[in-house]
C-alpha cells in the first residue's frame, strides 16, 4: 500500500512539473524611455534612448516617434542590425510618425540606441522594452496597426501563441497649443512639446499571454489629436522540457509496465505458492 501511495505522489509531481513548464512566457526584464525637445532650432534628425539591461541574447524592441507633416520617414536605428517591425504616419493630417524596430543584443549592459529620421523636427520621444526568452530564429508572431484622428486610440487584435508577450504602443501628434490627453497607468509614457508648436506623445504597455489566442483590441487612450497604435506579439523560444502530453505518455508507459510486473509476480506466486 505504501509503495502505491509513493508511486501516485511521484506521478502527480511529474504532472505538476509539466503543467508549470508549459506555462513559461516571454519575460519583460527592463523598460527605458526618453523625450527630447529643441526650442532654438527645428533641426533634430535623431534621438537616443537606452536599451535597458538584462542578459546577453535578450530581444530589445525600440519604439521611436517624432513630428511629421506627411513626408517624414524613419531610418534604421544605430548601432546594430535591426528588424523593422513597423513604420508609418499617424492618421488625420499626419503630424506624427511612429517607427518600431527589434534586435537581439549581445551585451547584458544597457547601451545607447540612436533613432534616426529624414526631416528636421523639434521633438522626439522613444521607449524600449527588453525581453528574455524570445525565439532567436523567429521572434515575431504578428504586427498590426491602426490610425485615427481623435477618439479612442485602439491597437488592433492579433492571434498569438502560448507563452507570448504582446506590446501595445501608440504615438500621438499635434501642432496645437493645447492637447487633451490622459496617459496614466502605462509602463512608459513620454510627452514632448516645443516652442514651435510641435507635440508628440508616445506610450506603451506589455502583456503576457501564457495560453495564446486572440489578444483582443487594446484600448490605449482617448485623444483629440491624430494617432497611430500598433500591436506586436513576440514568440517564446523553443523549450526541451516535455509538454503535458509527453509526460502523460511517459507516465502511462511506466504505469503499464508496473501493472504488467505486478500481475506477472502475482501469477507466479499463485502457480508456485
Amino acid at each position: 500500500m505504501l509503495k502505491n501511495i509513493r508511486f501516485i505522489a511521484v506521478t502527480i509531481s511529474l504532472l505538476f512539473l509539466s503543467v508549470t513548464a508549459s506555462q513559461a512566457v516571454v519575460q519583460l526584464v527592463d523598460i527605458e524611455s526618453t523625450g527630447v525637445r529643441n526650442d532654438l532650432d527645428n533641426n533634430i534628425t535623431q534621438g537616443v534612448v537606452a536599451s535597458g539591461s538584462g542578459l546577453p541574447g535578450d530581444f530589445v524592441v525600440t519604439m521611436c516617434s517624432t513630428f511629421s507633416d506627411g513626408n517624414n520617414l524613419f531610418l534604421e536605428p544605430t548601432p546594430g542590425d535591426w528588424l523593422g517591425l513597423d513604420s508609418g504616419e499617424c492618421g488625420g493630417s499626419e503630424p506624427c510618425i511612429l517607427g518600431i524596430f527589434g534586435t537581439f543584443v549581445e551585451s547584458a549592459d544597457s547601451s545607447d540606441i540612436t533613432c534616426r529620421w529624414t526631416d528636421q523636427t523639434s521633438v522626439f520621444a522613444a521607449g524600449t522594452f527588453r525581453y528574455a526568452g524570445v525565439d532567436p530564429d523567429n521572434p515575431i508572431i504578428a504586427v498590426a496597426c491602426n490610425t485615427g484622428a481623435g477618439g479612442l486610440v485602439v491597437a488592433p487584435s492579433v492571434d498569438t501563441e502560448p507563452g507570448s508577450a504582446v506590446i501595445g504602443i501608440s504615438a500621438i501628434g499635434a501642432s496645437l497649443n493645447l492637447l487633451s490627453q490622459d496617459i496614466v497607468g502605462f509602463l512608459f509614457a513620454q510627452g514632448v512639446s516645443s516652442a514651435a508648436g510641435q507635440i508628440v506623445i508616445e506610450f506603451g504597455e506589455s502583456l503576457e499571454f501564457p495560453h495564446g489566442g486572440p489578444t483582443g483590441e487594446i484600448v490605449l487612450a482617448g485623444t483629440n489629436a491624430d494617432w497611430r497604435a500598433c500591436t506586436i506579439a513576440l514568440r517564446m523560444e523553443p523549450t526541451t522540457i516535455p509538454t503535458l502530453s509527453e509526460w502523460g505518455m511517459l507516465v502511462t508507459a511506466a504505469v503499464m509496465m508496473l501493472i504488467g510486473v505486478y500481475f506477472a509476480v502475482r501469477r507466479r506466486r499463485a502457480i508456485n505458492p
